[in-house]
């Protein structure tokens, strides 16, 4: 269904999209490496046209908000403005998405593969073809990005017809995670020079693993700075402020004390709040 709407955007403004697509050609390989199944100007033509709505959905709410403190022509005038800029923040927002979506997934591969090299060292000593190696990540669930980097290989080798060399190169072009295509690099070259693949993942496990540790002791300091900074935020300055502003009030020297302590409390505590967890989240390994 949304891509019978792909088609038809890509049918009203593909020739927009092919004008100005050599001035977006970087956006290429991002489009390749994220899954994200579109040409160029297909992107494009979805970004023009997501752009032209925002702009037109904008006007009459800013004109209407604007209205009650300036005269509706001048509403109008900026209006526009704003919505023209902001459809264009839109449009370019659109082409930093693919980049951003890269390294959402190189990062989501990256978390699962040091406990998945192990499945691979478990397949690679029992003296199955190397195919079988990714077959038996195809099978982990827990790590759905890296299991599709496998069913990847497997669809050039047993779909496609291609040799096993070929698709391990074929991926490593088109993963998104660097360390990832170090593996399948190194696995190429073991191969091709006939060497031990058993010794290759087991050393290659060991790296990872190393890392891993490094990342989650690097995660722990973190929390541990991140966990003062909020007790002195969130609980310390909370009470001391509530003490200093009720002593003002008392003096007569500050007014609208309870309407200040009153956004404090249900406004930018929550904010505060959700944005550490949402950061704490997002840094961890």
């Amino acid at each position: 269904m949304f891509e019978e709407h792909i088609k038809r955007i890509y049918l009203s403004y593909g020739e927009i999209a092919r004008k100005i697509s050599p001035n977006f050609g970087y956006i290429i390989e991002d489009l390749k490496k994220s899954n994200m199944r579109y040409t160029l100007e297909e992107y494009l033509s979805l970004a023009i046209f997501i752009s032209l709505i925002v702009t037109a959905v904008e006007i009459p709410i800013v004109t209407f908000i604007l209205a009650f403190f300036i005269p509706v022509i001048i509403a109008i005038i900026f209006a526009l403005i704003f919505s023209a800029i902001g459809g264009v923040l839109i449009f370019f927002l659109f082409t930093t998405y693919p980049k951003a979506q890269v390294s959402n997934l190189a990062s989501k591969i990256e978390k699962g593969l040091p406990f998945s090299v192990s499945y691979m060292v478990a397949s690679a000593s029992s003296d199955a073809p190397p195919i079988t190696i990714f077959k038996s990540i195809s099978k982990i669930e827990e790590y759905p990005e890296l299991k599709q980097q496998a069913l990847n290989v497997i669809k050039d080798v047993e779909g496609m017809g291609m040799d096993l060399l070929t698709a391990l190169r074929r991926e490593a072009k088109r993963t998104p995670s660097k360390e990832f295509r170090d593996l399948l690099l190194g696995l190429e070259a073991t191969l091709t020079s006939g060497g031990d693949v058993t010794a290759f993942f087991s050393g290659k496990a060991n790296n990872l693993f190393k890392q891993y540790q490094n990342r989650i002791k690097t995660h722990a300091d973190l929390l541990s700075m991140l966990t003062e900074m909020y007790i002195t935020i969130m609980i310390i300055g909370p009470i001391f402020f509530t003490i200093l502003s009720s002593v003002m009030a008392v003096m007569g020297g500050a007014g609208n004390i309870l309407a200040i302590q009153a956004m404090i409390s249900f406004a930018l505590m929550p904010i505060i709040s959700v944005a550490f967890a949402f950061y704490i989240n997002v840094a961890s390994p």
